[in-house]
Parts: structure tokens; sequence; C-alpha cells
């Protein structure tokens, strides 16, 4: 039986998923569990939060560099598909291992940037991916809410929680402004989750049309 209604979601956040076309390049050994993060961290994490050092132990200079350069050109080419600006550079590049009852706390990155404007923020599942949560501001759109409003067809425009379907190889692009974490469940107790997180920000070019970085 057709429908004789259009359930019609305006002002949507968006949330880009890319296929990263180099994901079997990257194959990085088991770590055996660790937590090492910052002191604001609450959440349990092994990170090299802002950015992966030149003597880290996982991830090699020359590793990070292919990494960080054909996860660019993956983006710059969906970029280019939807008619977006591609001038394009990463301000922070990290990662994050999680094992057992390891996580991030609910979290956005318009504090970790120094004053800069950032363009997008992204995340790559390297091994054993399972979603992120993305978490919607609370509003009015509450008030529309009934008990079992979960069950219907209204549930994606009035849940305040997100999970995108994510495999290994997925590249999830995000605005900054949007809160989300990073969650422990059973099944993980015996994998080890590895991600990569990077901020974006939009390159200056001069009249000759080459990179001007901001100071």
């Amino acid at each position: 039986m057709s429908k004789n209604y259009n359930l019609i979601g305006i002002f949507q956040t968006p949330i880009i998923k890319i296929k990263f076309k180099d994901y079997c390049k990257y194959n990085f050994p088991e770590v055996e569990k660790k937590d090492n993060k910052p002191d604001s961290w609450i959440d349990s994490v092994n990170t090299s939060f802002p950015f992966i050092e030149p003597d880290d132990p996982v991830v090699s200079p020359m590793i990070k560099k292919n990494l960080m350069a054909d996860l660019k050109s993956s983006i710059v080419e969906v970029f280019e598909e939807l008619n977006m600006p591609t001038n394009i550079d990463f301000t922070q590049f990290w990662y994050n291992i999680y094992h057992d009852n390891q996580g991030q706390e609910k979290h956005n990155h318009l504090t970790w940037i120094g004053g800069k404007n950032l363009y997008w923020c992204g995340i790559y599942y390297n091994k054993n991916a399972s979603p992120t949560t993305f978490y919607r501001e609370p509003g009015r759109y509450e008030l529309q809410r009934w008990p079992d409003y979960i069950d219907s067809a209204m549930a994606p425009v009035l849940c305040s929680e997100y999970l995108p379907s994510v495999e290994d190889g997925d590249i999830i692009l995000f605005p900054p402004y949007l809160e989300h974490s990073v969650k422990s469940k059973p099944h993980h107790k015996d994998k080890m989750r590895m991600t990569f997180s990077f901020n974006i920000e939009l390159v200056s070019l001069d009249v000759g049309g080459r990179e001007v970085f901001p100071s």
C-alpha cells in the first residue's frame, strides 16, 4: 500500500561517510591495554592526542605522513563531488586505542583548537570499528515526544542520539560543534579498537593558487 504523506526533516546536521580507498595499506599491530590520556579527559583510553609524536611506539613518522596524505586525498575527492572547497589541511591528527571498559566521554572539538576556525572534524575507523554516538542539542523538539516515539517513523526527527553504521575503512566527517562519545560494549572485551581522529581547516590560497597557512 502506497503512503499518502512525506516526512520532511529540515535543518539537518550534516555527517559525511566516506570509504577510505587506501584502507588495505594500513594494518597496525595489536597493542596491550593502556591508560594514556590528558588529565582533563575522564574515561580511560590510550591516545596520542593531540599529535602523533616522532618517537611514537605504534605509528612511525613515515606511516603517519603517508596515512595523512591518503586520507586527505580520499576526502578531497568527495569534496570535489559535493562541490565543496578542497583547499584543506589537518590541524591535528592523533589515534585512539580502546580495549574493554575504555571509551570517551561526551565532547566536541570546539575547545581543543587554539582559537582556529575548523572546517570539519573526522574519525577514521581502522580496526574493529564500533559506532561513535553523536548527540543533538536539547531543544523544543523534545516537547513533541510521546512514550513510544522511538518505534515510529518520527524517530529520526525526534531522537537526540545517532549512531552511524560503520566498518573498518570508513571515514566519518562531522561539524566541530557536534558532541559525540565512544562507549564500551561487552563484546569489545577481547578486541582492540583503533581509530584516527583529525581536525580540518580551510587553507587560504594566494593569487597563484598556492596554500597560505594561517600564522
